[in-house]
This record gives structure tokens, sequence and C-alpha cells, in this order.
């Protein structure tokens, strides 16, 4: 009796809390955030049965057949009513998701390439698939890091996003900058508001805008609305940066890399 009572509860956790060995070839996969979608789009877009709430928005690169897949939240009734195989949370969320029933993983959280990669070998793993992300990014890492010493100077980049705000050490910005083989002129740590008195105070060889095209509005467009501002912008070269490339430290942030790069390229 005491057997079969083990048996039956280890059949019945199997099933409630099935392992990704037990699951077909082929499963499904859904996002509840907008940097998941970017790794699965990236890993298997032919698993991707739903994507985030923000996958209709001008930060996601899904085309435009992959915008009318169904849209996950991180809600337990949504999940629970979910199609998808499998559950791809960002950093932070399904607190609930040991009772949902469904394998899951969790995004970890970081703003530089080793974290896309954790998150690229995670993911392949959960699904029986290559790391082709990893694959792709450690070449063109060090084909940056060719064209670097190629260049034989950093130059200095600022970033400013339309609100105003800009990225120091730290933050996934800093990391594109520094693969590209620049030097971050912000000597803060993290993201930060800077007063438009302290930017216009800096000389950077190069100015990084991002977030101020394709419909980014925002109540707070400091750097496009002041005046001063967008005068000290124009004074310098700059780059933009589609905000689509880096919502996250994703499968596009090698691109951004590679776009910094090429602006490095061509200053004077």
């Amino acid at each position: 009796m005491k057997s079969r009572l083990t048996f039956m509860c280890a059949l019945l956790a199997a099933t409630v809390f099935p392992s990704y060995s037990t699951l077909a070839k082929d499963v499904t996969i859904g996002s509840t955030s907008l940097c998941g979608d970017s790794y699965i789009l990236a890993l298997a877009p032919d698993l991707a049965s739903e994507l985030s709430w923000q996958s209709h928005s001008p930060l996601s690169r899904a085309n435009e057949a992959q915008r009318t897949l169904p849209q996950l939240w991180d809600n337990p009734e949504i999940i629970a009513a979910s199609s998808s195989d499998m559950i791809l949370f960002g950093s932070g969320e399904g607190a609930f998701a040991d009772r949902i029933g469904k394998p899951f993983q969790n995004l970890t959280w970081g703003e530089d390439f080793a974290s896309v990669m954790v998150n690229a070998k995670m993911i392949a793993e959960s699904l029986d698939r290559p790391d082709t992300i990893t694959a792709d990014l450690t070449p063109r890492l060090e084909t940056l890091k060719m064209r670097n010493k190629a260049r034989g100077f950093k130059p200095k980049i600022l970033y400013l996003a339309r609100s105003g705000g800009s990225a120091g050490k730290g933050t996934l910005v800093d990391a594109v900058i520094e693969a590209a083989g620049g030097v971050n002129i912000l000597g803060v740590n993290g993201w930060s508001n800077p007063d438009p008195e302290i930017l216009i105070g800096l000389k950077p060889d190069l100015i990084i805008t991002s977030y101020f095209e394709n419909g980014y509005e925002s109540i707070n467009a400091l750097a496009v609305r002041n005046k001063t501002l967008n005068a000290f912008i124009k004074a310098f070269p700059s780059v933009h940066i589609d905000g689509a490339l880096w919502p996250c430290a994703g499968p596009s942030l090698i691109e951004a890399a590679e776009i910094l790069a090429n602006a490095m390229d061509d200053l004077p």
C-alpha cells in the first residue's frame, strides 16, 4: 500500500509539474515580457504561441504575423488559460509559477552581454534547441574587439534618451559602448536624469540618441523640447539607436554595438 501511494504521489507530481525532459520535442512557448519575446523570436520563432502584452508596441521586434499572436501578462488567471506548453517569465515575474501546472523559466536579470548568453543558454536547453544566440554573439564581439584595436583611440560617448535621461556604468548602454570600443563620458553609475546644465558642459566625441523616433512620445521629452539641450545635441556628431534594439539586455544588443562602432569609425 505504501509503495503504491508513493508511486501515485510521484505520478501526480510528474503530471502537475512536468520536467523539460518529458516534454514533446516541439513544445509551444509563451512569453510574459518584451525581453522574453526577443529571446523566443531569436531562438525558436516557430515555437512562439503567445507573446507579451508589449508585443504590439514600437519596442517590439515582432513581425506583422507574430504581432497577431495572443498576448500574455504576468497574471495567474491569464497564464492558467494559456495554450502554451511552456511559459517564459521575465525577471522577477511568475511568483505563482509553481502552481500553474506548466513548465516555466525566468529570465535572469542583467545588463551586459554575459547576461544575454546566460539567458540564451537556459532557454535553448529548455527547448532542446541549439543556442544560436551565443554562437552568433561570440564571433561578432570578437570582431568588434579587432575593430577597436584598428581604430586606435576610444571616443568619449554620451547617451541621451528622449526624456533627457542618460546611462552610466553598469547599464546595458555602457556594455554597448564598451563593446564598440568607446568610453562612457558620464562618470556615474546606473541610469540617471542629469540636469541639462551638467550635460551641456560635457564634450563628447559622439552622442547616442535613443527613443527619439518611431512614436516613443512621453510627457517628459526634455531632449526634444529643451532648446538648449536640443542645440547641444546638434553641435556634436550623433547616432540614433532604435529603442527596439535594447529595451533589455537581449539578443539585439549586439546590433546596437555594431551601429555604434560604425558611427565611431566615421568620426573625423
